[in-house]
């Protein structure tokens, strides 16, 4: 049972060192983006940020949208033709079953990129409910995944759908998880300062 383990955890270990090679400028930027965005909004908690708290989070949404079509089709060269997969999971068949790593990291990276949109969203609108992620974020990679198909961008399927749904859901969990934290901090650093 530890060497199946220790198997998994090193085959992951390689899976993951070679998706950050892969999409470097994609996981920089993501990387930078939400850690700056943690700082300032949450960890630094500067006075100037906590006026503009709200617009803050808006504008770095639209940043996030934006960073998100740039991604997925401003740098796409147009095709030929137009395609779909319409099958649900045909990528993690291949990924899984065939094993192509291709797929793996291409799955990987849609869940990923909207990670941080789910992040944002929650903190920008504040009491943002798990139902309002789920369809905001059905809503913009909808849209992105018809974009593609339309002007043969790219192909049009439901797993991108799906997989940038699931990031966007992970952002807003993470959200929940890190404040959870951060409400569980509160009374104890003030019993701390009261003595």
């Amino acid at each position: 049972m530890w060497e199946l383990f220790q198997r998994l955890f090193e085959k992951a270990v390689w899976f993951l060192k070679l998706y950050v090679i892969e999409y470097r400028y994609l996981v920089a930027f993501l990387a930078c983006f939400v850690f700056l965005y943690i700082l300032f909004m949450h960890w630094l908690n500067i006075r100037f940020f906590r006026i503009l708290r709200e617009p803050v989070a808006i504008i770095c949404l639209v940043v996030e949208i934006v960073a998100i079509a740039y991604f997925t089709i401003f740098f796409r060269e147009q095709g030929e033709s137009h395609t779909y997969e319409l099958e649900l999971f045909w990528s993690y068949k291949k990924w899984i079953l065939e094993g192509s790593v291709a797929f793996g990291l291409e799955i990987l990276n849609n869940i990923v990129l909207f990670f941080p949109f789910g992040f944002i969203l929650t903190d920008a609108l504040r009491r943002c409910p798990f139902w309002a992620v789920l369809l905001s974020s059905l809503a913009v990679s909808g849209c992105i995944e018809m974009s593609q198909l339309v002007f043969r961008l790219g192909l049009f399927e439901f797993d991108d759908i799906f997989n940038n749904v699931l990031g966007a859901v992970a952002g807003w969990c993470v959200f929940h998880i890190l404040r959870s934290f951060k409400r569980r901090r509160r009374p104890e650093s003030s019993s701390v300062y009261s003595g």
